[in-house]
């Protein structure tokens, strides 16, 4: 078992030295293809359930975890700044007869202090929107990047498993043989017993039969 194991070990370790760009997938005709998201779909996860991801596959993998996590956070905070500038543009408009018919100075600071946050999230939003029109392509390359290692890393696998059946069928058969020849082994034993106790039982009787297994066998 530690021989397999060892040998399964550094088969991976020589998947890396052996990838060139014949490796590479065409991610021209990729793109043109709608490929899921690879970390939500079960199908991709099951290829996992025999054996750990890569390096290489746990590395792309968080890669696309991160993007659709920043994707998440960006639509959230551009949700939450476009409620606080509608919020303070209202309250803008409730502070104007205060401002302008009282002069009223602490709802002055108070309207200075929101048209300072509109402007702020007036210069946020086009950033964030901006950033959230790139992520999809980034998510995408992403994505292709996690299919790309995966292909190399599985079929890399696929090699070995090949080679690893073919070892344990040849095992087997030679088990299967040795299986079959300690069988005919026992069967011989046995009918070789049959027919000594059957010669003696009609020789000597049962009784003296007995006597004899007492004191052969106790």
């Amino acid at each position: 078992m530690f021989e397999f194991l060892k040998r399964k070990a550094d088969f991976f370790k020589g998947i890396i030295k052996k990838r060139d760009t014949k490796n590479k997938l065409d991610k021209k005709v990729l793109r043109k293809n709608d490929i899921s998201l690879l970390i939500l779909d079960e199908r991709w996860n099951n290829l996992f359930k025999n054996s750990e991801r890569t390096a290489e596959i746990a590395a792309k993998e968080e890669k696309l975890k991160e993007l659709l996590k920043l994707q998440s956070r960006l639509t959230e905070e551009a949700k939450d700044i476009s409620a606080r500038k509608k919020d303070r543009m209202d309250k803008i408009i409730k502070l104007t007869p205060e401002v302008f018919d009282k002069n009223n100075e602490e709802a002055k600071k108070e309207m200075v202090s929101c048209e300072k946050e509109i402007k702020w999230i007036n210069e946020r939003l086009p950033k964030i929107e901006e950033e959230l029109e790139n992520i999809p392509n980034l998510i995408k390359e992403a994505n292709l990047e996690l299919l790309e290692v995966t292909v190399n890393a599985v079929y890399y696998k696929i090699g070995f498993n090949q080679r690893r059946i073919k070892e344990l069928e040849a095992f087997i058969e030679e088990e299967r043989t040795r299986l079959k020849e300690l069988i005919d082994e026992k069967e011989t034993l046995a009918e070789d017993d049959t027919d000594i106790y059957s010669y003696f039982h009609d020789l000597l009787g049962a009784e003296e039969l007995e006597k004899l297994d007492k004191i052969f066998f106790g």
